[in-house]
């Protein structure tokens, strides 16, 4: 191919239930000038076997990888490294999207010299049913950032230069929540980072995927990353600032109090501790941050405003570990 604009970044893991159907809504993009990276992550299943068949029969650009098993984080990094593109997309290998995906993220970037474009996708079940839809600018077009919460990185569109240049990588050693830290860093580092109305992207839940069957432990939790990234990416800029400080307070809220159902008690005492060393080490006066309350950020679901608000109240209270696991047993 002549010339690629967009390569799209797949880390396939014994995917032969879900990969061919990923491929098929590349390849009905409106958009041609791409590549598609696959790094088949050590499966021990038919994934590769029915790549490559693919490869045989159908159009699409592919580059196939093969490697030894060292998880989804390792594997992007990789792609990133392969990379030919203007950009950079990620996708999981059981997702898929919709025709005009890239030309939508492409178009806005290119538009707005943007180095970060998201936008708003459905949670489905394996056979289509919608779950959920979540917008990232539900009261405009295109806005500035966008809706606070999206720490994963599908959905979006990275120049690969801004990649490259700040050396942003996923932490690596069979982590979770992997997502976080990069989605952080390329969100308030980035020029320009753009969310737009438009929907796209179909995040399919099933019972073999990474998030249903992970258990939340200290010891596949990124600490050191996590840290250094809100370390070193607190904008200076007051507006920036204050909308960093409420993302970090909404994924702790998040994290603790719906995702941690199968931790232990220790766990979540040692996540608890670091969530609160970190607010009050980095984030002093997070109790009158502007984005707090019930009718605030009205683009986030009821829910995780009362969430926020409960986390930064057993925070203030020192409950928050008591309350955390409270919450987490019911």
């Amino acid at each position: 191919m002549e010339r690629i604009e967009i390569s799209v970044v797949i880390p396939v893991y014994n995917s032969e239930k879900f990969i061919v159907k990923c491929l098929d809504s590349l390849e009905r993009q409106s958009m041609k000038e791409i590549e598609v990276i696959l790094i088949n992550d050590g499966s021990t299943d038919r994934t590769e076997e029915l790549i490559m068949q693919y490869q045989q029969e159908h159009s699409l650009y592919i580059r196939l990888f093969t490697r030894k098993n060292a998880g989804q984080a390792a594997a992007r990094n990789f792609g990133i490294l392969q990379a030919a593109g203007k950009y950079i997309a990620f996708m999981d290998s059981d997702d898929y999207v919709e025709e005009d995906y890239l030309q939508q993220l492409y178009q806005t970037a290119q538009n707005c010299q943007s180095e970060v474009v998201t936008c708003g996708y459905r949670s489905v079940r394996p056979d289509g049913t919608v779950l959920q839809t979540v917008s990232v600018s539900s009261f405009a077009d295109i806005a500035d950032y966008g809706r606070p919460g999206m720490f994963v990185v599908w959905a979006k569109l990275f120049l690969r230069e801004f990649l490259l240049r700040n050396q942003f990588r996923f932490p690596e050693g069979g982590m979770i929540y992997e997502d976080v830290p990069f989605s952080l860093e390329t969100k308030f580092k980035g020029k320009n980072v753009k969310a737009i109305a438009y929907i796209g992207y179909n995040y399919v839940q099933h019972s073999l995927s990474t998030m249903a069957s992970s258990k939340v432990t200290c010891s596949r939790f990124p600490f050191d990353k996590m840290d250094e990234v809100i370390r070193s990416t607190r904008p200076a800029d007051p507006e920036a600032k204050n909308r960093f400080e409420f993302e970090i307070l909404h994924f702790f809220a998040g994290f603790l109090f719906f995702f941690c159902r199968k931790a232990s008690r220790e766990d979540i005492r040692r996540l608890s501790s670091f969530a609160v060393k970190e607010i009050r080490t980095y984030f002093p006066q997070y109790k009158k941050n502007p984005y707090l309350g019930l009718i605030k950020e009205k683009e986030l679901p009821l829910v995780h405003r009362i969430a926020i608000w409960i986390f930064v109240q057993t925070v203030r209270l020192r409950m928050l570990n008591s309350f955390a696991f409270a919450v987490t047993r019911l």
